[in-house]
């Protein structure tokens, strides 16, 4: 089978998630004897590039900003572009993975009219939320329905309107139609996703509760595939890392308030810290250098905490393996996220906040434990308990590693596509 994997986000232009994602994938499959291309965007001439085997075919990124592009009224200028590149690979199937201007639902509608079987993976809560969280008004998880007066008001909350009178300024927002970019914007939502029903053959789902949400918002559930996401098992055998004789907790994460590194550094007044050992590895976020600082110097103010930075991907498992326990205190509803996956697969249990993928991979006592989001002295309480029960010989140490592999991924895409 001939597979072309679509993502404005590859290596070795960037580095992330989904990259690694769509990397593990495209390696699995050609090893599964398929011929597996990417298509991404580059910055400048360059029109193909190879990544550790796999061959990149590049197109242009989208160079049209009017407004009506931005909102999906009309194709970006690299659409042509697109076109012709997919018609000059002729794939089998086409398999999306990113939602951007660049790379976006007209793209999938363009594939489509081509005749090309289509596929696309949901890897964020933004493909549905305009907020980018499923956290209505920041606060409580939504029921992901796209609907112009609940969202509209969520939006301007975001947009640092004071919440009483977020829901009487959508109202009349909506009413005068000004300002109109504004004021479409959940109607620009709701028409993408419309364009995505009608131009996609499967939709692929990451987590429960992604299925829900696009039922919610009209997509029909045969349409609808849940394909968790998978790490590449390779556990460090445990004798090589002497653990100490202290509770040793990490997080892994960009240093973003909705990673939730300020929860769980204030849960720590909570906690004996003569018993604890603090492990902390960030990727700076530029929109954030604040809360990057800010957290940056918390932490190293503690004398028993340590600092990392741009931790690279093949020190991950080592550093987990250093750890008791890693701590994962998302403050949105996350699809995975993937360091959940990366723990466990370590045999490392997990101490996540109450939503969203967390909540589907955590089973309580077993593999991990949950806690309320911004409960911080609820997560100190948890914390000493574990100082505990380690200086006791009682703490879950022994959990059965998540058994999800990068092959089964890879078997269960091969399925879907050869359903299309």
């Amino acid at each position: 089978m001939k597979i072309l994997l679509v993502t404005e986000y590859f290596y070795p232009q960037s580095s992330g998630g989904t990259e690694l994602y769509v990397y593990n994938l495209a390696t699995i499959l050609q090893e599964y004897e398929h011929e597996v291309n990417v298509l991404s965007v580059f910055d400048g001439d360059k029109k193909s590039d190879t990544y550790r085997g796999i061959n990149i075919a590049y197109i242009p990124f989208n160079q049209d900003f009017r407004t009506e592009v931005i909102n999906g009224d009309k194709p970006a200028d690299n659409t042509e572009s697109f076109t012709n590149a997919i018609c000059k690979i002729k794939p089998d199937v086409i398999h999306f993975h990113t939602l951007t201007t660049s790379i976006g639902a007209d793209h999938i509608i363009a594939a489509k009219q081509a005749g090309f079987k289509t596929v696309l993976t949901s890897h964020i809560a933004s493909h549905t939320c305009i907020r980018g969280t499923l956290m209505q008004m920041g606060k409580f998880v939504c029921d992901g329905k796209v609907e112009e007066q609940k969202c509209l008001s969520c939006y301007l909350q975001l947009r640092k309107v004071p919440e009483p009178f977020c829901n009487p300024t959508a109202m009349l927002m909506r009413f005068i139609n000004f300002p109109n970019n504004t004021a479409q914007v959940v109607k620009h939502k709701q028409n993408e996703l419309q364009k995505l029903r009608n131009a996609i053959d499967q939709l692929v789902v990451v987590s429960n509760w992604q299925r829900d949400v696009f039922i919610k918002n009209g997509f029909p559930n045969q349409q609808i595939s849940l394909c968790r996401q998978a790490v590449t098992i390779q556990k460090t055998p445990s004798e090589i890392k002497q653990k100490s004789d202290k509770l040793i907790i990490g997080f892994i994460g960009r240093a973003t308030a909705v990673k939730g590194l300020h929860v769980l550094l204030s849960s720590l007044k909570y906690v004996p810290t003569d018993q604890l050992e603090l492990k902390i590895a960030v990727i700076p976020t530029l929109t954030e250098l604040d809360y990057y600082r800010q957290q940056k110097q918390h932490v190293e103010s503690l004398p028993y905490a340590t600092w990392t930075e741009n931790l690279p991907n093949e020190n991950i498992n080592s550093f987990l393996q250093e750890l008791d326990i890693l701590c994962v205190p998302s403050q949105v509803s996350e699809t995975g996220p993937f360091v959940v996956y990366e723990s466990l697969a370590q045999g490392v249990p997990v101490l996540g906040s109450d939503l969203g993928g967390i909540a589907e991979l955590i089973s309580e006592g077993k593999n991990g434990w949950l806690f309320p989001r911004q409960d911080e002295k609820y997560l100190g309480s948890l914390i000493a308990s574990f100082i505990t029960q380690k200086l006791e010989g009682k703490l879950l140490n022994h959990i059965e590693p998540i058994n999800r592999s990068v092959n089964k991924l890879a078997e269960e895409m091969v399925e879907i596509y050869g359903k299309l």
